[in-house]
């Protein structure tokens, strides 16, 4: 009998020469029970072996996590680079994560096709961060996720690096030039992450290529470096929503601890499972990135925060003569912000330096160029 077509296992039993694995089929046959002698060699067994049990999660009741997501308001507040690093549960309400109850690595894993329906919508955590980024409360973000949910819900695109890239995006090989789709582009069993399609600027037919980081290849080396560079000068760091198990995104917000004690920089987890790194915060928030996200932006921001223009006020506060004067006073510094752009840079260098101009390839020897991957633990 052949078994080429397991879609995947589902409970194990027994030992030694007598375990079976229950089998679910492509076909949607009833499961199975299947001897591990005839699975050898299928992707289903491969999985299933390297795959992990759920992550006990650790919910904090709702006054604790009310008073220290206050707590991380007041730090943000008063932090001049908040770096942000956020991993598969700060999306956990749309998609699943990877190791926690249910996630993709484990062996309780819901059944989930990215590749179905349109993109996810944005989460209460993701507007949150795009209005601490358009308020000056973010420095910079590191982004585990390929979702591009952060980006389609207009999250500044020079304030963020996507280190494990970005499944909405395909770039081609001869030019360079990306092209950012409304539909998955990566393909699971695509030859040399080929999506199939070619580049449709003119004179150039170049092999579009997905962005996706997988494991045991090399993250993104731009993304990378502008990331570490940032977080090597942050005052606090703000992990939400990840297991802090894949490096180098797992040592990046502790970074700062070890360069500049004078500084005193905090770090800042939001999980529902503890992590590897714990005993290196100053903070652990075990509740729902939305939660404590929105906790935070009411309290800097007030209950209104999400109609908020970039520069405090909602559209519900103004009255018709004052939004047109607000209009005429963006028109305004738009058109004297194209005048001074070649002059002045994007983002001003903090009180102590431009940390991204620094050589910190010679302080960060994990970080040399092109040995950089993106492996567990």
């Amino acid at each position: 009998m052949e078994y080429v077509d397991v879609d995947c296992i589902l409970k194990e039993k027994g030992k030694g020469k007598g375990k079976k694995y229950l089998c679910s089929w492509m076909d949607g046959a009833p499961p199975q029970w299947v001897a591990e002698v005839d699975l050898e060699g299928t992707v289903a067994l491969d999985e299933w072996q390297t795959a992990t049990d759920d992550v006990e999660e650790v919910i904090e009741d709702d006054e604790t996590v009310k008073e220290k997501s206050l707590q991380l308001a007041k730090w943000l507040k008063a932090a001049k680079r908040p770096c942000f690093m956020v991993g598969a549960g700060l999306s956990a309400s749309v998609l699943p994560t990877f190791r926690g109850k249910g996630g993709l690595w484990t062996r309780n894993a819901v059944a989930f096709n990215p590749s179905d329906g349109p993109p996810p919508p944005a989460t209460t955590g993701h507007k949150a961060l795009v209005v601490l980024a358009k308020r000056g409360h973010v420095y910079h973000l590191g982004s585990q996720n390929y979702d591009d949910i952060l980006g389609r819900a207009g999250f500044p695109s020079e304030k963020m690096s996507e280190l494990h890239g970005n499944v909405y995006m395909e770039v081609c090989s001869q030019c360079g030039h990306s092209y950012h789709r409304d539909f998955y582009v990566a393909s699971d069993d695509a030859k040399d992450h080929e999506t199939g399609r070619t580049c449709e600027q003119e004179g150039c037919d170049g092999v579009l290529k997905d962005n996706i980081v997988h494991f045991s290849e090399s993250l993104p080396w731009g993304a990378l470096s502008k990331c570490n560079a940032k977080f090597v000068g942050a005052d606090l760091t703000i992990v939400l929503g990840s297991s802090l198990r894949v490096e180098p995104a797992a040592s990046m917000p502790f970074k700062s601890k070890k360069r500049s004690r004078a500084m005193k920089p905090k770090a800042v987890i939001v999980n529902l499972q503890a992590t590897p790194r714990d005993e290196d915060a100053d903070l652990i928030i075990h509740a729902k990135c939305d939660q404590v996200l929105e906790t935070v932006v009411r309290t800097l921001y007030g209950d209104n925060w999400e109609n908020m223009d970039d520069e405090g006020a909602s559209d519900s506060d103004m009255d018709d003569k004052t939004k047109k004067k607000k209009n005429k006073k963006k028109l305004k510094r738009t058109t004297a912000g194209k005048r001074k752009e070649a002059a002045i840079p994007e983002e001003k260098d903090r009180d102590d330096g431009n940390v991204e101009s620094e050589n910190f390839e010679e302080k960060d020897k994990q970080l040399k160029r092109p040995k950089v991957k993106a492996k567990a633990k």
